[in-house]
């Protein structure tokens, strides 16, 4: 009997040692300032809150294509803000969201769900995210999530593993995923799932919440591999490198910025025509509901400035059409009621302010 207790206690204890290995503290602190809230708007539709990630010292920010794109247009929200994290989260939207800065997309890719924002004016001390190699990330890794979970707190951070990897997830060419654990709800999209060392294993993009006969699931979100960000934008004329610090910490650390260049002004390409949704019953016949926390990733991209598709743009990318494989989008807008409100009065008084100036 002594003996199967002993046993029992050293296996709790490396248990819990295990989970004790991950400094989820250390990690928040390098990190967290370099994660943004986005708030998307155009008049006269509903907002879009989600987060994103300064990769670049330039001010260039990673984040899901549905934060910044409106559903009911399919084209891109005409006021996108980013704001920085104050030096200390309070839950009082006036005091936390001070450091506001404009920005526009560079480029989006719906299918993919990614997109790249250039944020103007954006401080030299706020730090960037690195972006690991997802194939030095195994299953079973920990890893955190940190973003604007809806009825949670800004700036939150999760806490899971790295679940399992997925290629070409709903049948679309080149969207490789992890599936995590780790919390994610609406607010958490575009946001990074980091693992210890701080860096940027992938982007969160949507969550299962209900499968056959309406049955809750828990546990099961996925985010874009940061490979498929790395591919896509050197596509798009950015070239980002991996960062160099071993995964297993020790000695061998060896620190590098990433590098983030410009090499040309990238397009925002003219994607294919949208698939059309399942209807109602596609769906109740579904195996399992998936809310991706923003508008479907399979409507048409449209931009202001629309040129025709590249050579070098992947044309064998084919969102999957087959209903009971399809992420379907969640029903009511995302809204922190609170929150827009608060917002909308700040951009209101930023409208006012400018046409002040334009009278005099």
């Amino acid at each position: 009997m002594k003996k199967v207790l002993l046993t029992l206690t050293i296996l709790v204890g490396c248990y819990g040692l295990s989970f004790a290995d991950f400094p989820a503290v250390k990690v928040y602190e390098k990190t967290a300032k370099s994660v943004v809230l986005i708030i998307s708007k155009s008049k006269g539709t509903s907002s879009m809150i989600g987060a994103g990630s300064i990769i670049s010292q330039s001010g260039i920010i990673s984040t899901n294509a549905h934060v910044v794109i409106d559903k009911s247009t399919s084209r891109p929200y005409s006021k996108i803000r980013v704001y920085l994290k104050p030096d200390r989260v309070t839950g009082k939207f006036r005091k936390d969201l001070v450091h506001r800065h404009k920005a526009k997309i560079i480029a989006y890719d719906i299918d993919l769900d990614l997109a790249v924002l250039q944020a103007e004016d954006i401080p030299s001390g706020t730090g960037t995210i690195e972006l690991a190699d997802p194939d030095e990330i195994r299953i079973g890794e920990e890893a955190v999530a940190i973003g604007h979970p809806e009825q949670g707190g800004l700036w939150t951070l999760t806490y899971g593993r790295i679940s399992g990897s997925i290629d070409d997830q709903n049948s679309i060419h080149g969207k490789n995923v992890f599936q995590t654990d780790a919390s994610v709800n609406r607010g958490n999209s575009g946001g990074p799932l980091l693992d210890k060392r701080g860096y940027l294993i992938g982007i969160n993009s949507n969550m299962a919440r209900l499968g056959a006969g309406d049955l809750p699931i828990t546990g099961v979100n996925f985010a874009v591999k940061s490979s498929v960000l790395k591919e896509w934008l050197r596509k798009n004329g950015i070239t980002v490198a991996y960062g160099k610090a071993e995964l297993s910490g020790g000695e061998k650390v060896r620190k590098a910025a990433v590098e983030v260049e410009m090499e040309k002004k990238p397009a925002i390409k003219e994607k294919a025509a949208p698939v059309k949704q399942p209807g109602p019953a596609a769906v109740k016949a579904s195996p399992a509901k998936v809310s991706p926390a923003g508008p479907a990733d399979n409507e048409k991209v449209r931009t202001p400035e629309v040129k025709k598709e590249s050579s070098t743009q992947d044309k064998s990318r084919k969102p999957d059409t087959k209903p009971q494989e399809r992420f379907q989008p969640h029903r009511k807008a995302y809204s922190y009621n609170a929150l827009l409100k608060a917002v909308e009065e700040e951009l209101e008084d930023m409208m006012e302010e400018m046409r002040f100036k334009i009278n005099k």
